[in-house]
Parts: structure tokens; sequence; C-alpha cells
């Protein structure tokens, strides 16, 4: 399923970089770029109980869990139904949450809040989100004392950075040999333009103000 959608986002990425070269930022959908701003967003928070090796750890194993479960389950449109649907599966998440403190031999509680909270500003590799109130999913383990992690829950940036991770070790070399060579021939073609169209690009699709 990751690799399915690291694809798919793959596949419009690359689209969306050809269109933009070749006709301009106008061709985009006016509900493509509010699909990607910043107040449409649904945040994942998880919280490790303090900042000793072994929470820091499981507080991973956590995250890796939750987001596991919400692949399955965010297959919808727009930030409302996403909502709608963790609401609906908010104690399923929390008991996903206990499992994998207790295969860890923890004994403290993982509390799962849904709501608006405050975040800093965060910067990721194609964008950054500025500080401010976002729509989160929150994941507290024991006392909730220690260093957090956090990313963008809908749409899925958080499952296609776990799908780059495990997607070269999935894929048959000639899968990758041809993902790769794709990519090789784009750049080959279009050089220092396609660089400039993939900042303007995702400053359009994506989050907020683009990273040079």
């Amino acid at each position: 399923m990751k690799v399915r959608v690291f694809t798919a986002i793959i596949i419009i990425l690359v689209g969306g970089l050809v269109l933009t070269i070749t006709s301009g930022a106008g061709w985009y959908r006016e509900e493509s770029t509010v699909a990607f701003a910043a107040g449409n967003l649904v945040r994942l928070h998880v919280i490790a109980h303090s900042n000793q090796e072994t929470d820091q750890r499981v507080k991973l194993r956590v995250r890796d869990r939750i987001l596991k479960e919400t692949e399955k389950l965010l297959v919808v449109e727009d930030r409302e139904k996403a909502l709608a649907v963790l609401a609906a599966h908010r104690e399923d998440l929390a008991r996903a949450a206990e499992e994998e403190l207790r295969k860890a031999g923890l004994n403290y509680n993982a509390g799962v809040e849904l709501g608006e909270f405050e975040f800093p500003e965060r910067a990721y590799e194609f964008g950054v989100l500025p500080a401010g109130k976002y729509q989160a999913i929150r994941v507290v383990l024991g006392a909730g004392g220690g260093e957090n992690w956090w990313c963008v829950l809908f749409p899925p940036v958080c499952h296609l950075s776990l799908a780059e991770k495990t997607a070269d070790d999935t894929l048959s070399p000639e899968q990758i040999k041809l993902r790769w060579k794709a990519w090789e021939e784009l750049k080959a073609e279009y050089g220092e333009d396609l660089k400039q169209a993939l900042v303007k690009w995702l400053s359009l699709f994506q989050l907020a103000t683009v990273v040079r």
C-alpha cells in the first residue's frame, strides 16, 4: 500500500512539473490548491513519556503503528471527512498505541485527543508550515514530558515519508532502475527549468512557503 501511495504521488508530482514547465502555473485547479493549504490539514503529534532512551524509542514505535492504522482509514478526499474518520476511530488508535507500549514492557497509558492545537513553525524538505493552531490528532504517552514528533497526516505527507524510506527495499531492481531513469531523463531534458518548476509547483500545491 505504501509503495502504491508513493508511486501515485510521484506520478502526480512529475505530471504537475511537466505541465508547469510547458504551460506555466495557470493549469492547476483551485480546489487542488485549497486541499493543500495550511488551513486544510490534519497533523499528527506524538509526545513521549520522557526523554529517556526507552521512552523515545517506543514513541517511534507508536508513531509507526498509528501511521499504519491511519493509512488504512484515511482514504478520503477532504479534511472534514478525515477528522470524522479519526474521531470515529479515536479509541481504536488509543488501543493500538497501548499495544505497542505493552509490547515494549511499559505500563503507562496512551491518550489520544482530536482537536485544535498550537504548533511551532516547522520546516520540511518541500516547505515551511508557519506557527499557529492546526487541527490534529495528539497521542500523549504516559506523562507526556518528553520530546515530541509531528508531521502532516492529511494530506498523507507522513505516509509518503515512510513510503520513501521503504520503497527502495520493496521495489525490484528493474522498478528502481525505471523510476530513476525517468527522473534522470526529466533532468536532462529540462535542466535548471525543472528545479525552478519544482519550487514553483510545490509553492502552489503544498503547504506554505517553499524553502529555496
